[in-house]
């Protein structure tokens, strides 16, 4: 699982395994080792009792949650993404995307065999 933090938002990247491991726990966790103890942990879980993809920070850990409903309707379509936007005080908001990892399609970096196929790459036409 990807995360990337940029100013207030928040995106995950599942690949194929991470999705289907969603699909069937409805829990996903990575963490980062930065020292012995200094550990930063992040989660991606579905709940039955939230309306909208929510995000919390405690102890190192981020945790992000979806409402079960739409987690069920993003693993189980060709939906890419889940988006959301969670107030914040003083009128901000946390943009929070979770997205299906696709391919990359530039030549520079290795394929992912585990992301999806990316929908943009050229199909190639077999040879006779």
């Amino acid at each position: 699982m990807k995360l990337r933090i940029h100013g207030n938002s928040l995106r995950l990247r599942l690949s194929q395994s991470e999705v289907s491991q969603f699909s069937k726990t409805g829990f996903v966790e990575d963490s980062v080792q930065f020292a012995p103890g200094a550990n930063f942990a992040y989660t991606l879980e579905s709940s039955s009792s939230i309306p909208a993809p929510r995000a919390s920070f405690q102890n190192g850990w981020l945790k992000i949650q979806v409402p079960a409903a739409v987690g069920m309707e993003w693993f189980t379509t060709d939906r890419v993404g889940i988006s959301a936007d969670q107030p914040l005080e003083s009128g901000k908001h946390l943009s929070i995307l979770i997205e299906k990892d696709f391919q990359c399609l530039h030549g520079d970096e290795q394929r992912d065999p585990d992301a999806y196929p990316n929908p943009l790459e050229p199909v190639t036409e077999p040879r006779a």
